[in-house]
């Protein structure tokens, strides 16, 4: 099998550390626009299977194709969101089936007509939170009868007694640091006891308990999951939504920081230059925040999904977490970001996608078959997710 993985930053290097140890694949392009900081990821996954590191810019359509007409089996992408829907545009003109971790749900099955008439199966964000929560959304609303309602925990940060830990955030920088920094601005708007409602974020935390080593965390309202009602066209579900979770005093925080007035985007004169207090914030952090060589980052997730089931109210709820990797000097972030990518990838790559289109992340759990085989490949990742049954809601 011969890959092309674009954009080598931190999740790009969780997409090649995992590629590299499977048999199967035989041969990996790196791809990215800055081509001497990927040599420098390149050379910490330390594999003669990616034969090289190409430059390229998705934004050059033409000079994408070209690249990916180069014999390649499937592309795993792990660019930022505003040039996914490029990479995928590109891989369904090549006539390749492609997976990222970050195009948006907005625009993407804007290609889905175009991805059909290729033969070609795209997989938009299929990583942590988005990603493995969808799938396993799909799995829960396949076993229930009449699904109703479904909820969704999931963060990442520093292991606790690491500098992260005890630095005055309890956070450091494990994925794209600007999104991070606007998960605490702004409203959710998500769907609550069957309606429509505004959350502030930051309004409502909530403490969630973890099996130790982690513990209690804090949970606020972020986002919502109406796309996994759209994509399985379901009617009568009355709550859709999900939670970031972070150490304990988050909220508070972050809260502080906005009354600070330091996450404002309007521009403020600094010495006779135009400065946003956001984009000061998100330079220091990217400066400042930093992991320090091996030290661990944790993630966990949590996902009810709840409704009837044989004329009762039932739920399945599924949990996991994850630690950074000494052995293999890779995060926890990249591993359960990185890795869904990569399995997902090797599936359309062997042709186990049986319909070609822009194929939403639950689908995978919906397909009972699909589903076994992404959730079997993560345990051999030792991605171990838990399931639970319970038949009534207390």
């Amino acid at each position: 099998m011969k890959v092309l993985v674009l954009g080598i930053g931190k999740m790009g290097y969780g997409i090649l550390k995992d590629l590299v140890a499977q048999p199967h694949v035989s041969e990996i392009v790196a791809g990215d626009f800055n081509v001497e900081a990927a040599k420098k990821i390149v050379e910490k996954v330390g594999s003669d299977k990616i034969v090289e590191v190409r430059r390229v810019d998705v934004t050059d359509r033409a000079g994408t194709v070209k690249l990916m007409k180069e014999g390649f089996d499937v592309v795993a992408s792990a660019l930022p969101r505003p040039v996914c829907d490029a990479a995928a545009a590109a891989a369904i003109e090549a006539g390749i089936g492609y997976t990222d971790v970050a195009a948006s749900f907005q625009t993407i099955f804007n290609l889905d007509e175009a991805a059909k008439k290729a033969g070609v199966v795209i997989v938009p964000h299929i990583g942590l939170d988005i990603g493995i929560d969808r799938v396993l959304c799909g799995v829960g609303a396949r076993k229930l009868d009449k699904p109703e309602r479904f909820h969704v925990w999931c963060g990442g940060f520093p292991q606790k007694g690491t500098p992260g830990y005890n630095n005055p955030l309890k956070y450091k920088i494990s994925w794209y640091w600007p999104f991070a920094v606007r998960t605490n601005i702004g409203v959710a708007k998500v769907l609550k006891d069957g309606k429509m409602v505004e959350i502030p974020k930051l309004s409502d935390p909530e403490q969630i308990w973890f099996p130790e080593p982690i513990g209690w965390v804090e949970a606020f309202t972020t986002g919502n999951l109406l796309d996994v009602v759209e994509h399985l066209g379901l009617e009568g579900v009355k709550d859709a939504w999900s939670k970031t979770l972070r150490w304990p005093g988050h909220c508070e925080i972050w809260r502080k920081l906005r009354e600070l007035h330091l996450l404002d985007e309007e521009p403020i004169d600094v010495k006779g230059v135009k400065v946003s207090p956001i984009d000061f914030f998100i330079a220091l952090g990217e400066k400042t925040l930093q992991y320090e060589p091996g030290e661990g980052d944790a993630v966990c997730q949590r996902v009810e999904v709840s409704g009837i089931k044989d004329g009762k109210p039932a739920a399945y709820i599924y949990e996991f977490m994850d630690f950074y990797d000494p052995v293999e000097d890779i995060t926890a972030m990249a591993r359960t970001t990185g890795f869904p990518c990569s399995i997902v990838a090797q599936m359309i790559a062997r042709g186990e996608f049986k319909e070609p289109g822009v194929i939403h992340p639950v689908k995978i759990g919906y397909d009972e078959k699909l589903a076994d085989r992404f959730l079997s490949e993560l345990a051999k990742r030792n991605i171990k997710i838990t399931e639970h049954f319970k038949t009534t809601l207390n």
